[in-house]
């Protein structure tokens, strides 16, 4: 197995990073997650040259960190300001103490729901978390009763609406070159 990856002096050693697959990642693949994260549109010659790879190196690691399940989508980043009067909400979920071991159908349920653009299971007091689009806050009660029709998961349900975004998801810091 490779040693840990050197980093500047003082710095912690960067730790192996592996893909789902299992695949070690080496320097030049982080180096390649951290540009298509930061803007996955790039032609593939532009990532060529701020890799210092050639053409085909740069292309076999894509398709390899695809294979791998480290690469899993590409996305566009979209000014939420186009969608007019469709807010963004979070709400924050508890269930039921008899469901929480058994919420594979609300799960299931979650995924489907077109309004939840993204949902999580955090550590803590709440049991999701979940990010929504509605026209009105009004629309929660409608949009509840679709993902737990027969209202034996959800215990409470809080909702505040989103304001501007003030970060975009970043690269996480194991990618970012000035860390090393």
């Amino acid at each position: 197995m490779p040693a840990e990856t050197p980093r500047r002096s003082g710095a912690p050693a960067r730790p192996p990073v592996y893909a789902p697959s299992g695949m070690q990642l080496d320097e030049n693949d982080l180096k390649l997650l951290h540009l298509l994260q930061e803007g996955a549109g790039e032609p593939i010659r532009t990532l060529d040259e701020r890799i210092a790879l050639q053409h085909n190196s740069t292309l076999h690691r894509i398709n390899r960190l695809e294979d791998s399940g480290a690469i899993l989508r590409y996305m566009a980043d979209i000014e939420e300001g186009i969608f007019g009067t469709w807010l963004f909400y979070g709400v924050q979920i508890t269930l039921t103490q008899a469901d929480r071991a058994n919420s594979s159908r609300l799960e299931a349920a979650i995924k489907a729901a077109p309004e939840i653009t993204e949902a999580a299971e955090p550590v803590g007091v709440f049991d999701w978390t979940v990010r929504i689009t509605l026209q009105k806050p009004a629309d929660w009660a409608q949009l509840q009763t679709n993902i737990d029709p027969s209202t034996d998961f959800i215990q409470t349900a809080h909702l505040h609406p989103l304001g501007r975004v003030k970060k975009q998801m970043s690269p996480h810091l194991l990618f970012i070159e000035e860390t090393v």
